[in-house]
């Protein structure tokens, strides 16, 4: 009798355990908002990335893309405080779990209607540069080096001094 009462008990635990809540989300794994924050700044930056080298030279091209990209997303990566590592994990999670991928990534697109939204015509080039990447950029002047001389900028590049 005492066996079956250990065994009744040991098969409860495991039930217990086996019905645990299949939508939480893990501790290590970035929340919803945050990742579909970096996710819509990781995609401005490749596209920035992708636009920078388009006029150089062909047939250096892909590789200039790349490097572009790299650099741009670690520091997307910088400003949200999020490592490498936390983020391909969180990245693995959310493809393993399809539905709450399609959660963020309806805030993603939803993130960038928004920006674009608010972002003056591009096509007027009278503008100021840090008008229009205010417009977008919301936090435009802690990521993004402005100089005062010229009309250029260079995206997620923090001062060095």
């Amino acid at each position: 009798m005492h066996y079956f009462k250990k065994l009744s008990a040991v098969a409860f635990l495991v039930i217990l355990f086996a019905c645990g809540d299949k939508d939480r989300i893990p501790r290590d794994i970035m929340k919803p908002e945050e990742m579909s924050a970096v996710l819509a700044d990781l995609t401005i930056a490749e596209a920035y990335g992708n636009n920078l080298v388009m006029n150089s030279n062909p047939q250096h091209y892909d590789s200039m893309r790349q490097e572009k990209v790299k650099v741009y997303s670690k520091q997307v990566l910088d400003l949200h405080h999020v490592s490498p590592k936390n983020f391909y994990n969180s990245y693995t999670w959310y493809e393993q779990h399809p539905d709450k991928l399609s959660a963020v990534l309806s805030q993603v697109t939803a993130n960038l209607t928004e920006r674009k939204n608010k972002a003056p015509d591009m096509g007027e080039l009278s503008a100021p540069v840090a008008y229009r990447l205010r417009a977008i950029f919301p936090n435009a002047e802690k990521a993004i080096l402005l100089s005062a001389n010229s009309d250029t900028t260079k995206p997620f590049i923090k001062r060095q001094k």
